[in-house]
């Protein structure tokens, strides 16, 4: 197995919130770091939340609670493919 290595390809900041991507190098698979403004109960600000999307083939897997594991999703998959 070849060596691990992510990059990181894309960053984009809107009204909605910031989504990094990351690329699993000579594959298909990507993790996104999603930050979103969830609007206060009472109508009043916002708070933020980030979670981490697993892609592969521009459809999201799965989404985790941290960008590790995220990762490690996409790194278990692709060790998987390669037996």
């Amino acid at each position: 197995m070849s060596e691990i290595r992510w990059e990181k390809v894309e960053r984009t900041v809107n009204e909605m919130g910031t989504t990094i991507t990351y690329h699993l190098a000579g594959t298909n698979m990507y993790v996104q770091s999603r930050r979103r403004f969830i609007p206060h109960a009472n109508g009043m600000g916002s708070w933020e939340h980030t979670s981490y999307f697993m892609l592969k083939d521009g459809k999201e897997i799965t989404e985790k609670w941290r960008m590790a594991d995220a990762k490690e999703y996409a790194e278990r998959l692709l060790r998987k493919e390669e037996t």
